[in-house]
């Protein structure tokens, strides 16, 4: 006889768990405990079963070709070391309650030294500098282009009848680059390059030095 309960749940264990990756110093506290709960191939194939879908014991099991005991021994040291944890809960054929496991992060990166595994501030500002400075340079050519075309070229000051137009002033000279299509292309580079910075410490470089 067929029993009513489902086999899984109607929702998906993976749905809504967008997990960062968990960034670990070789000589933090936790360090220890990962690193002895991973020590065993079985439990770094358990999380990496886990890390493709969450699942029950007895389908770990049966995915890695070993006993539900043996599994359920390394899931404990991995739900001790905060490595896995209970997601959801299947109904077996005969009714009883399946514990489903999934991982607590995105991925678990282990480093030794900030330096090498944090963006650096640094670099990434000397990038932008240099970066702006091509802009700026491609932005006046863009400009002076513009200047030179034709009925679209900037007018020249008034000067009295048989004298020589005189040459626009600084101030004017910058009026016109800011209004041309050359301030207008390196003010829509700037906000770009802004918004990508901004993007780029709020996701990438302040995450990771909390972790440092």
């Amino acid at each position: 006889m067929t029993s009513l309960l489902p086999l899984k749940s109607g929702t998906d264990p993976s749905a809504d768990r967008d997990l960062d990756p968990e960034l670990l110093g070789l000589t933090e506290e936790q360090a220890d405990e990962i690193l002895a709960a991973i020590s065993s191939m079985t439990a770094r194939r358990i999380l990496d079963v886990l890390y493709d879908e969450p699942r029950p014991t007895s389908e770990i099991a049966t995915a890695l070709d070993s006993s539900v005991q043996n599994v359920s021994y390394h899931l404990e040291r991995l739900e001790d070391a905060d490595l896995v944890e209970v997601v959801d809960t299947w109904y077996s054929a005969q009714g009883r309650e399946m514990d489903v496991y999934g991982p607590t992060n995105g991925g678990l990166v282990l480093y030794a030294g900030a330096e090498t595994t944090t963006p650096s501030l640094k670099r990434a500002l000397g990038r932008t500098v240099g970066g702006i400075g091509i802009l700026g340079a491609v932005s006046v050519i863009v400009h002076l282009q513009w200047a030179r075309s034709g009925p679209f070229a900037p007018a020249r000051r008034v000067a009295p009848i048989g004298a020589q137009p005189a040459d626009p002033t600084l101030q004017e000279s910058i009026v016109q680059f800011l209004t041309g299509p050359g301030g207008v292309l390196l003010g829509a580079w700037l906000v770009l390059i802004a918004v990508v910075a901004v993007r780029w410490y709020w996701h990438r470089y302040r995450p990771a030095r909390e972790h440092a």
